[in-house]
């Protein structure tokens, strides 16, 4: 019998992914009462911070982008790193926070404004944390100082930069002229802005929830305690660094969450940077919800939080190192 893996792999690829939404519907209903008490928890954290924090910058930015101010910049800081309106959307990232930027590189791609070679590039080191969340979260709520988290988020951007420089463009992009389209009139670029926030923060409010009530079922049985502790005991680590990390690399600010009263130190400010470069898989989904219908390379992006987050979390170990 002669297996056809053109077939076979696509069949493979459906039965695994229904397996694993069958489990997840198990878990779910056996475990209704924690998931529903972690759900819950994700909606106050959306609807009290998440959407008051992100909103603004959300409509602004699709303004911005819609009125054609990074092009405008982009035309000021010339550049293969930066062609088109990759400066301004790289600045525009950096400023209003998780999924800003990858969500103002697929809008630009869908316009035409970028190529989807470029958009991939731009993606890889685009889509960043913005100074509100550094300084508040992190400095102010787990440090105890809006300096610490000045300090991480300026690692962070510096990291961003880095990579920014250091990513090769495209051979078969070289010299190609990206679209510029002629700016919309204000009233439509505002309505247009404001409507693209809030269906974006609805797709977010969505995987923030869902993970919310993922980490409630998993907090019953003693996850991430119960391997923190096993893992602290086997190799002396820090339990209480280890659950924050586990937490983190899922959805970031449970994370944060779980590190709030650490001392300052080089290793717990370089978890943190980590966890705030790295973002957690509910903000890779949440980029992924965003660029949904801009064809764009995720796999390129989700290596270059990974990237970002080794590099800045090494920078700001060694930085400390010398401060402390």
């Amino acid at each position: 019998m002669v297996v056809r893996p053109g077939i076979d792999c696509p069949m493979k690829k459906r039965w695994l992914s229904s397996a694993a939404a069958l489990t997840l519907f198990a878990v779910f209903l056996l475990r209704s009462g924690p998931a529903r008490e972690g759900a819950a928890r994700g909606l106050v954290l959306w609807a009290d911070i998440l959407v008051p924090s992100l909103l603004p910058f959300f409509a602004a930015a699709g303004l911005l982008s819609r009125l054609g101010l990074p092009e405008a910049l982009g035309r000021r800081l010339p550049g293969r790193r930066f062609s088109g309106p990759g400066a301004g959307l790289f600045l525009l990232g950096l400023s209003g926070g998780y999924p800003l930027g990858a969500a103002s590189v697929a809008q630009a791609v869908r316009a035409g404004r970028l190529s989807r070679a470029d958009g991939d590039r731009l993606l890889f080191f685009c889509d960043n944390s913005g100074p509100a969340f550094a300084v508040g979260a992190l400095g102010v709520g787990v440090f105890g100082s809006a300096g610490w988290g000045l300090f991480l988020w300026g690692i962070h951007a510096l990291a961003a930069l880095a990579l920014a420089l250091l990513t090769p463009g495209k051979k078969d992009d070289e010299g190609r002229e990206n679209v510029s389209p002629s700016a919309l009139p204000f009233p439509r670029a505002l309505t247009e802005s404001v409507s693209g926030a809030v269906s974006a923060l609805l797709n977010i409010g969505g995987y923030v929830v869902f993970f919310s009530a993922l980490l409630g079922v998993g907090e019953a049985p003693g996850f991430p305690g119960l391997i923190s502790d096993i893992l602290s005991r086997r190799f002396g680590w820090e339990a209480a660094a280890l659950r924050a990390l586990f937490a983190g690399c899922l959805e970031l600010s449970s994370g944060v969450g779980a590190m709030a009263g650490m001392a300052v130190t080089p290793g717990h400010l370089a978890l943190a940077e980590f966890l705030l470069s790295w973002g957690g898989l509910c903000v890779h989904l949440q980029a992924a919800s965003v660029t949904a219908d801009a064809g764009l390379d995720l796999s390129r992006r989700l290596r270059g939080k990974l990237l970002h987050g080794l590099i800045s979390a090494a920078a700001a170990y060694a930085a400390s190192r010398v401060m402390l």
